[in-house]
């Protein structure tokens, strides 16, 4: 059976409506530079799965990563596709290495950062979807062809991100 791409174009869902199966090749979604450069694309979200989950796939560049927090709105999984990922979560630290994976309940403290020589790939998943729209909100649109803005292109926009997220997302920092 072969699938016609045009057949799963994402169309938003509307009230009582039930989502559509959706496909996306390699290289779809939008896609936003964040943090430390790293690059979030927005798999399927709100819009596409009726608000059932979230999906992004993330590349983080060595010794990237978020601060400690917790979500109050989702639980949070991670898949590592590449690289090793450190993720401490409720007091207990793992080097994460490709093909392994990582629920984070919402609630619980937890904080990922790339401990590898190399940029790191994983899949995020957010369970109800929502929070990926704050990648969305906060980071700068990639430009196919152009490099990642520097690190210190976003050090100063990190603090305004935190609050967005603790205001609007259910972020809270620890």
């Amino acid at each position: 059976m072969s699938f016609d791409v045009e057949q799963f174009e994402i169309t938003p869902v509307g009230d009582g409506e039930r989502p559509q199966a959706i496909y996306l090749p390699p290289g779809a979604g939008r896609s936003v530079w964040a943090f430390s450069g790293d690059k979030y694309t927005v798999k399927a979200g709100v819009a596409s799965t009726g608000g059932a989950l979230g999906l992004m796939e993330a590349e983080i560049p060595p010794l990237s990563g978020p601060p400690m927090h917790s979500h109050d709105n989702e639980d949070e999984a991670f898949y590592i596709l590449g690289g090793r990922i450190e993720v401490v979560a409720d007091d207990r630290a793992v080097v994460a290495e490709p093909g392994s994976f990582i629920y984070i309940p919402r609630g619980a403290p937890h904080r990922f950062k790339n401990v590898g020589d190399d940029a790191a790939r994983m899949l995020l998943l957010f369970l109800p979807s929502g929070f990926e729209e704050f990648f969305l909100e906060v980071g700068t649109p990639v430009v196919e062809g152009q490099q990642a803005p520097t690190a210190d292109t976003f050090e100063a926009r990190v603090g305004e991100a935190m609050a967005i997220a603790e205001s609007k997302y259910g972020i809270v920092s620890h």
